[in-house]
């Protein structure tokens, strides 16, 4: 993975991200999306997502293009066969988007057969903030080194919670437990673990590949852990999309938030 190559993608990133600024006033839902629906469809992440398609095979030479995975098309088996994989996710975070919180992000990882995930970028257009990695090569934040926090007491820890998750309820077990903070995009927080903004997330419930790919680079090269809820480490380009949860950490607290998952776990029982 050389870093023009990485440069290229990221501006293509940027450019995606310039552009749901630009035309986020006019999202709608599509048809087909229930209400109250965890993840609607709208005409704004089908927009950014033909964008990004146009202009991220466009860094790579023709005949050596990836296999792209996307949230907002049908899955094609043949990225199984494939060398490389774009894992795209446009908007991460499209509820956010709609209640006019500055917390969608634009997520992208390249995964390479024998290498797994070899670069990764989270770009939240909002604030702005830039969130890269090259494999080996440590994390960068707005173009500079960073990495995760050093915090390893449980009380000083800031963890960061899925917005939904807490407005529906989901976390009642966790009051009196630990303390939190709701943000939207898991991407978003992924990314702000990543450079040392927040220091835990979790969630038992079910994600896709596009949702993770990105942050699990971004935290693992800042030094953090990426696991399922259960503690398993997290593959891609895998037959079935699905991951098991989530638990991403700075690394010194992730055996604790181990332990909040298994309470959420026993609180569904």
């Amino acid at each position: 993975m050389t870093k023009e190559l990485a440069a290229n993608l990221e501006a293509a990133i940027v450019l995606a991200g310039r552009f749901i600024v630009t035309e986020a006033a006019r999202i709608e839902v599509l048809p087909g999306t229930l209400p109250g629906e965890d993840n609607p469809h709208t005409n704004l992440d089908r927009e950014t997502d033909a964008l990004l398609h146009h202009t991220l095979l466009a860094c790579f030479p023709v005949g050596r293009q990836p296999a792209y995975l996307t949230e907002e098309l049908a899955d094609d088996p043949i990225r199984l066969e494939s060398d490389q994989v774009l894992i795209v996710d446009p908007i991460d975070g499209t509820r956010s988007l709609m209640k006019k919180h500055p917390e969608a992000a634009v997520s992208v990882a390249l995964w390479r057969r024998g290498a797994g995930l070899v670069w990764g970028c989270v770009h939240n257009p909002f604030l702005p903030l830039t969130v890269s990695a090259i494999k080996g090569q440590g994390v960068l934040v707005n173009g500079r080194p960073s990495g995760v926090s050093n915090r390893s007491d449980p009380k000083e820890c800031r963890l960061v919670m899925s917005r939904f998750e807490t407005e529906t309820g989901r976390l009642k077990a966790l009051d009196g437990i630990a303390d939190y903070y709701a943000q939207g995009s898991i991407a978003n927080k992924m990314a702000h673990i990543a450079c040392g903004l927040a220091d835990a997330t979790l969630t038992i419930n079910p994600r896709s590949e596009w949702d993770l790919a990105a942050g699990t680079i971004l935290i693992t090269e800042a030094g953090g852990i990426v696991t399922d809820q259960m503690g398993q480490a997290l593959s891609f380009n895998q037959p079935i999309l699905e991951m098991n949860g989530l638990v991403a950490t700075n690394g010194h607290l992730h055996e604790w938030v181990l332990g909040l998952a298994e309470i959420l776990r026993g609180a569904g029982d």
